[in-house]
């Protein structure tokens, strides 16, 4: 401001005061503009705070106030710039964190899901998941197992949706125990692993062992995997003129399967896995031969499949030619329409004596339709069992219908396998009772085992006679011997009718017969119970996936999906770096 001297202001009172202001209005617009133009760069750049204002004040108190707005905006912007900077490098890092976490999941997700059985079963009936009891004992097993497919993978499943089917129950079975291990090996590319092996071994066979050097195997063929109907096995004799077994060996099990899929009853490859599995880590195996050569009139067809089902060896031979092999634990004579000869039951005695070590077993069934046996009946009696030529009934209308008549267990010795006590024991009223001659002899013992209730009856043809009460209709007799400390036994169980071990009923889960049956000849054979495989119905092509469905999920998870998630990630973070 100019100084303003009392001459000056005496002579022009009015208009100096008046310049006065006009300069003082001049300098404060200037000032307020000044101001004005802060705030405005302020806002429109970053918000600057008070304390920074006052501070750059005070480094200029001298200065002009353009050199201000200036300082100010050029620390604005530079601020700015290093917030863009902190927002950019922490985008980034989010980014780069995100996608890292997404690749170890999928890398965790992948080993765990191959690792243990993590796949969820969508089929109406469970198609794919194994039974828990099958879970559980497969997850005991403490011995290292290994399992081969002879076939690639690929060519295996595309074979039949039943093999498709069975090769995920396989997987499941596999990833439930570390100790097995799962491989695929080319047989037409590797035909060098036959000769590893004495079984006669061909394309799409399952080879399961434990030990060193193959020590122990078994081999599950294409069709142990599959159940053909019974309807479809007598048309198939029919019509081709040969059984379909002969069929199955000569062609091969899994033509069979490709070429009659619709005569496909079910699939039953839980059953033959675990069967493998039991017989190669059991440690006291136990073999049943059937006896054949006198025109049985059963073949028991069902039952030797639940035995093999359940870990026994099975096999046969025809006593006529053949001896009875010595490894075997108990043999079975399934109702002969012929005697055996003198010679025949000599070897039956034989085996049942074992050179005087005993612990052999015979399971005998005896039919109406048979006619005298004689040679048959004396071994029964030395066990103190004699059937008598009449059939069985009961007055009470809760026991007996329409030709079949409900049993009672007589006795609960070798009964520890049942899961289910409350299921009732069936037969037709064409079952012979038994006549116990002694219940203790010296080293002998003979028990009752099944017997009709105290309403039941037995009806003579011959003589018309009725005989009321108690009547049995299945018996076991025993044989004893001391060795040492220890007491052998070799047993003789005796059914009074075939029915009891007929294919449909011992399908039919409602009632006791293949519980019972199989808890007496694990009892009698001292085999270990480890688990109970029961018949599982699983029919095929329920939640079937094709070959160019599996690829295009895989696509779709393992790559497009990732894929996606990186672009938007990588789209976010450009963004917020140009903001």
């Amino acid at each position: 401001m100019n100084n303003i001297d009392d001459k000056n202001l005496e002579n022009n009172p009015g208009n100096d005061l008046s310049e006065v202001s006009d300069k003082s209005a001049e300098t404060k617009t200037e000032e307020t503009s000044v101001n004005d133009l802060n705030v405005s760069e302020a806002d429109t750049e970053i918000d600057t705070d008070k304390t920074e204002v006052l501070d750059e004040n005070e480094e200029n108190p001298e200065g002009n106030s353009e050199g201000k707005v200036k300082a100010k905006v050029k620390k604005a912007k530079k601020k700015k710039n290093h917030k863009k900077l902190k927002h950019g490098t922490m985008a980034t890092v989010l980014t780069v964190f995100f996608i890292v976490v997404l690749v170890l999941v999928n890398i965790v997700a992948t080993s765990l899901f191959e690792r243990f059985p993590l796949t969820i079963d969508m089929t109406s009936d469970d198609s794919y998941t194994i039974s828990d009891e099958t879970a559980e004992y497969i997850k005991s097993i403490d011995k290292k197992i290994k399992i081969t497919v002879l076939s690639e993978e690929s060519e295996f499943t595309s074979t039949s949706k039943y093999i498709r089917q069975s090769n995920e129950i396989l997987k499941n079975i596999v990833k439930s125990n570390g100790n097995i291990s799962l491989e695929y090996v080319d047989l037409l590319s590797n035909p060098e692993v036959k000769s590893e092996y004495e079984d006669t071994l061909s394309e799409y066979d399952i080879i399961v062992e434990t030990g060193k050097n193959h020590e122990r195997t078994t081999v599950v063929h294409p069709q142990d995997l599959v159940n053909f109907s019974s309807d479809f096995e007598t048309s198939f004799q029919q019509n081709m003129g040969a059984t379909l077994d002969a069929f199955i060996e000569y062609y091969g099990g899994m033509t069979a399967i490709q070429s009659y899929t619709s005569g496909i009853e079910s699939n039953c490859a839980e059953q033959a896995f675990t069967s493998a599995i039991l017989k190669v880590t059991d440690a006291n195996p136990v073999t049943v031969t059937f006896l054949t050569g006198r025109n049985e009139l059963t073949a028991l067809t069902y039952f030797q499949s639940l035995l093999n089902a359940n870990g026994y060896t099975v096999n046969s031979i025809d006593i006529t030619t053949q001896d009875i092999p010595k490894d075997t634990n108990l043999i079975v004579m399934g109702a002969p329409s012929v005697d055996y000869t003198a010679d025949e039951v000599e070897k039956v005695s034989a085996f049942l004596d074992n050179d005087g070590d005993l612990k052999k077993n015979l399971l005998y069934i005896e039919s109406v339709q048979q006619p005298d046996t004689p040679n048959i009946d004396e071994l029964l009696e030395e066990y103190g069992i004699k059937f008598r030529d009449e059939f069985v009934y009961d007055s009470d209308e809760s026991n007996a219908s329409n030709g079949y008549v409900f049993m009672e267990r007589a006795n609960d010795k070798f009964m520890d396998d049942i899961k289910d006590d409350s299921l009732r024991l069936i037969t037709n009223v064409y079952t012979k009772p038994i006549t116990i001659d002694y219940n203790e002899k010296q080293m002998l013992t003979c028990e009752s085992y099944i017997q009709t209730s105290d309403t039941g009856y037995t009806m003579d043809e011959e003589r018309n006679e009725l005989t009321s009460g108690v009547t049995i209709t299945a018996a076991v007799g025993s044989k004893a011997t001391f060795i040492g400390d220890d007491t052998n036994y070799s047993n003789l169980i005796a059914l009074g009718s075939e029915y009891f071990l007929a294919d449909t009923v011992l399908q039919m889960s409602q009632y006791s017969n293949r519980q019972w049956i199989l808890s007496l000849i694990n009892g009698v054979t001292g085999k270990s119970a480890d688990i109970t495989i029961e018949p599982k119905t699983v029919e095929g092509g329920l939640f079937d996936l094709t070959n160019t469905q599996i690829r295009i999920l895989e696509w779709v998870f393992i790559v497009i999906i990732p894929v996606i998630i990186l672009a938007i990630g990588i789209i976010i973070w450009i963004r917020r770096k140009n903001r």
